[in-house]
């Protein structure tokens, strides 16, 4: 079966869902919430997206995402990754904690923004977690009802001024769509087994497809993007480790070696391109290898402090 359709959109606002694998639990506890939402954190200010709304179930979650970069895979791929590190090393656990892919809806605002952020605060009361949004401990519902945004990443006011112009005006209205259920017509798109990829008016949908015709979201232009983000990356590698570029290209022991490493695991984490595609970059001939290059960095990473300064450096310069 084909994967679903993914497209990048500048500015664009996504739902984005994943749950745990074989529906198992992704927060074992409440400092696991804690946690994920300190990772969220993290990946908003790392790649820049803005976070609209949350809910965080026992099995999986829900975000409202807004994505100026058009990054949204680099940054769910981060956020997954770096939660299940964390959650397994709590844990003493071992192996993926998500079922795999995240689905993402792109969301039509003008339309279906606020039904979204409605659909998602209510999640809980529909799985019979709480009996009003305001019960549950771990969605951004709260926030929204606050005289002010009082989570730096979280803005409530972006989404907030689609009820309103001013704060208290838009709080009252928030308030009265949340006091009913989500629209039976949002629900029964939810309950579909087969999502799709956009929740938006016939006109919106259509927009998105000339916009994907015109701009061949396609492999020439993911690809652009990521050979041009991965140069990025090699110039800042070099810089932290003082080393010419053209040591990364071929394998050697030492420091050059954990270099190469680096770069290829900052290539796999941050530019979406291929396994296969990265291989070809750095001479690397089979993709499983440069699969066994990543994993083989991050197990370094979790027993060296040294290294983890050196691949911040990296990113920060």
């Amino acid at each position: 079966m084909a994967r679903p359709l993914r497209i990048n959109l500048p500015g664009g606002w996504y739902h984005v869902m994943n749950r745990g694998l074989r529906r198992w639990q992704i927060y074992a506890e409440p400092d696991d919430y804690r946690l994920f939402l300190d990772t969220l954190q993290e990946a908003c200010a790392r790649f820049r997206v803005l976070a609209g709304a949350y809910c965080l179930m026992p099995n999986h979650y829900h975000l409202l995402l807004k994505t100026p970069e058009a990054n949204l895979s680099r940054f769910m791929r981060h956020l997954d990754g770096v939660y299940t590190q964390r959650f397994n090393r709590a844990h003493a656990h071992d192996g993926p904690l998500f079922r795999g892919r995240f689905r993402a809806l792109i969301v039509d605002e003008d339309a279906y923004l606020t039904q979204v952020v409605r659909y998602i605060h209510w999640n809980p009361v529909e799985a019979g977690l709480a009996s009003r949004p305001a019960d549950y401990l771990w969605s951004s519902h709260v926030y929204y009802l606050k005289k002010r945004d009082t989570l730096a990443w979280l803005s409530t006011k972006t989404v907030l001024s689609w009820f309103g112009s001013s704060r208290p005006q838009a709080i009252r209205a928030y308030r009265s769509l949340m006091n009913e259920s989500p629209d039976p017509d949002v629900k029964r798109f939810y309950s579909r087994k087969r999502l799709g990829w956009v929740l938006g008016s016939e006109a919106f949908v259509d927009s998105l497809k000339i916009e994907l015709i015109e701009e061949k979201e396609i492999p020439e232009i993911r690809a652009e993007r990521g050979h041009e983000l991965l140069k990025q990356i090699l110039r800042k590698v070099c810089r932290a480790f003082d080393v010419a570029p053209e040591k990364l290209m071929r394998s050697q022991r030492g420091q050059t070696h954990q270099a190469r490493s680096m770069a290829i695991y900052l290539a796999r984490q941050e530019t979406g391109l291929t396994l296969t595609e990265i291989g070809k970059h750095f001479g690397i001939k089979s993709y499983k290898t440069v699969g066994t290059h990543c994993a083989r960095f991050e197990a370094k990473l979790k027993d060296d402090p040294s290294l983890i300064r050196l691949m911040k450096q990296a990113q920060r310069l």
